[in-house]
């Protein structure tokens, strides 16, 4: 009886030990258990504690496969080799003062990449003839035909536009024939046939280019093209008078430059128009009303509908 029971006994404490292991080998939760950092803890994680990943990578806790070998760049951990140079890197205060007191840009020759958003020039950009111009804005077709003009510093025939619109084309990379038409159109419309350079009527500060953008796309523009020259000016007493805005908007009335504001605009503040085969589509009228009043925010007028057709009917030819 004695000898039933003390082995009775014993078979209930191994069970018991047999449970506490069984228990013990159950995997405690970082909630459960909060004297553990972890996600669910209260303990503060450490600073270098990093979210575990079953994909092995350089936010993982999986270690990297042996072979592993990440590329080279920005974004790469990989230490960069020594002879890596950054060719977008900061310019030095030295090349800095270079550029500034560069001279005015020779479009004549092949444009250079900038820092800025536009694209640089191509060999397959779009050229126009003088007698395309000629035909498109017939008011300016004749040498003469700046005579009587009430401004005679701003007017220019299409001889001299012809080559300033070319350089633009050039510059700013427009290959397709629909963008030519609709830029080339604005401006005359704007100009009144490259009659005026800056606005008149009602004479808005810094209002001018060829496209007759305000002020703000002028300064843009200018500080884009002549950023010392813009210093100067914005360094002199006159802080935010219409005469600083004019002499700012003053900079980019060259022909190269005033008649470049309009393609510099498109592929910086309308480039959802600039090389979209949805947008500016070839001969397609209602296509260019959408990119005067939406893409550069101008009121329409049948005025403008009259110009494009003369416009896409002679670069047509």
């Amino acid at each position: 009886m004695k000898l039933s029971l003390a082995l009775g006994i014993v078979s209930a404490m191994a069970q018991v030990g047999l449970a506490g292991k069984c228990l013990n080998s159950v995997p405690v939760s970082s909630a459960e258990d909060a004297s553990v950092p972890g996600p669910y803890s209260t303990v503060p994680m450490p600073p270098q504690y990093i979210e575990p990943s079953t994909t092995a990578g350089p936010y993982s806790t999986v270690p990297m496969p042996s072979d592993f070998s990440p590329d080279y760049g920005v974004y790469s951990t990989a230490p960069m080799p020594s002879d890596f140079v950054y060719t977008n890197a900061p310019a030095t205060e030295e090349e800095q003062l270079s550029t500034a007191s560069s001279p005015e840009p020779d479009y004549s020759a092949a444009p250079t990449a900038t820092t800025t958003t536009p694209p640089s020039g191509a060999a397959g950009a779009y050229q126009i003839t003088l007698e395309q111009l000629n035909k498109a804005v017939p008011d300016r077709a004749a040498d003469s035909s700046c005579g009587s003009a009430p401004y005679p510093d701003e007017c220019v025939t299409n001889s001299r536009a012809v080559s300033a619109i070319n350089n633009a084309l050039t510059k700013y990379g427009i290959s397709r024939r629909s963008e030519a038409v609709a830029v080339i159109s604005l401006m005359a419309f704007e100009s009144e046939s490259w009659l005026y350079n800056k606005n008149h009527y009602p004479g808005n500060p810094g209002q001018g280019a060829r496209n007759m953008q305000m002020y703000d796309y002028n300064s843009e523009y200018a500080k884009l093209l002549y950023p010392d020259k813009v210093a100067q000016v914005l360094a002199s007493d006159l802080s935010n008078s219409t005469q600083q805005m004019n002499d700012v908007r003053d900079l980019v009335l060259g022909d190269n430059d005033s008649f470049g504001a309009g393609f510099w605009y498109l592929t910086v503040h309308a480039s959802k128009y600039h090389n979209n085969a949805n947008a500016l589509r070839d001969g397609n009228s209602a296509d260019f009303q959408d990119y005067v009043v939406t893409g550069v925010d101008a009121g329409w007028s049948d005025g403008r509908m009259t110009i494009w057709n003369s416009v896409n009917s002679a670069l047509s030819a």
